[in-house]
């Protein structure tokens, strides 16, 4: 398809290009050809950063082995911070030349290269305070975060304001966004996260004040807060069981870490994947995985009601609207991503010690960023 303002680009990039299935330490760099516009919406990105995110190092360790069928090499990363180089025909909001970021669509799947596509709906212009790393770094962990704390202040009467949250894990990538939303533009009375001995001390500098820390390797979480105190727990650590107790009757819990429905995932997939996606990947989730996984999520959202509370599975929908009003926040000096570690695209050796940190999901601060 003929793009609009067509910049000429090598026929070939680098790209994280895997050939099979594995762990951070199997990851290679490999030499493919570099995507071209193929639908009137797409946008040609030139990488200026990428960020890695569990969900990137989980796909690529055979994780979603029962949900598709997979075409090898099999590309990586989903958010992308970089410079517009051509358009599809119908794209009026962003032109070559412009700083965008993005969440791409599954079907675009492929952030961590030179170059890579995403659609008009998932693309914005990037907050000119931010470089391009930390705008990489607060794409999926910021749209995440920002849907979640929106769904319970929709839920709870009144809103978040004033409210009680509690929100683990606050250093990483979603929970360090969850967190500064949840107090700076929510307005949530007491926000409480759970960190390890060695990051309290940063918690002020990289948070903000006014932010409550408990030490869970030290104390115990549901003693130090107590039963029935919460308003709205957001999990990102698979703790809606163990921490559940502590949510008031009426409250909410939404988690990005339990068993998704096996409906809502061939629904989500689909409108993302438009069947074969050009990075391989083809919806196939078998139908007893489906029912499955359905019977799951129905077991937690009916131990969530039995018990007074409203539980439910959030899957992160990519919205350049969201991606603007995100933007709003970071110019208002209410949200400021955390960006961990960085390295370069052919340090392979920095490459995967980064996404094996990533992929353990301990002792990270912020989000791993890997530039070309």
């Amino acid at each position: 398809m003929e793009s609009k303002f067509a910049t000429k680009v090598p026929a070939t990039m680098r790209a994280l290009a895997l050939s099979k299935f594995g762990k951070p330490d199997t990851y290679d760099i490999g030499t493919i050809p570099t995507p071209k516009i193929s639908h009137e919406s797409d946008i040609l990105i030139k990488v200026e950063a990428a960020s890695v995110n569990p969900i990137d190092v989980k796909m690529a360790g055979g994780y979603a082995k029962m949900m598709f069928d997979v075409k090898f090499p099999y590309l990586m990363g989903y958010d992308v911070s970089g410079t517009v180089l051509s358009t599809g025909y119908s794209v009026t909001h962003v032109k070559p030349g412009d700083e965008v970021y993005s969440h791409v669509p599954e079907r675009h799947r492929g952030t961590i290269a030179q170059y890579c596509l995403s659609t008009s709906t998932a693309v914005a212009q990037k907050p000119s305070s931010l470089s391009h790393s930390e705008a990489a770094a607060v794409l999926l962990a910021a749209l995440t975060a920002y849907q979640s704390v929106l769904r319970a202040d929709s839920q709870l009467p009144g809103g978040l304001k004033g409210k009680t949250v509690l929100i683990p894990a606050g250093m990483g990538g979603t929970g360090s966004i969850a967190v500064q939303l949840a107090k700076n533009v929510f307005g949530a009375g007491r926000v409480i996260t759970t960190l390890s001995t060695g990051k309290i001390g940063k918690a002020e500098e990289l948070l903000g004040k006014g932010i409550e820390t408990i030490d869970y390797t030290k104390e115990n979480v549901i003693k130090t807060i107590g039963k029935e105190t919460v308003d709205f727990l957001f999990d990102t650590t698979s703790c809606s069981l163990s921490l559940g107790s502590l949510v008031k009757k009426g409250g909410v819990i939404v988690s990005i870490s339990m068993i998704p429905g096996g409906t809502e995932t061939i629904e989500r997939m689909s409108r993302h994947t438009d069947g074969v996606s050009e990075g391989g990947v083809k919806v196939n989730l078998s139908w007893w995985m489906v029912k499955i996984m359905d019977v799951l999520d129905w077991s937690l959202r009916t131990w969530a009601s039995w018990n007074g509370r409203n539980y439910s599975y959030l899957m992160m929908e990519p919205s350049r609207e969201d991606l603007e009003r995100l933007g709003e926040f970071i110019k208002e000096g209410k949200l400021r991503p955390i960006v961990g570690s960085e390295v370069k695209l052919e340090d392979i050796d920095g490459v995967r010690k980064g996404c094996q940190e990533v992929f353990a999901g301990k002792g990270g601060v912020g989000k791993f960023v890997i530039t070309p």
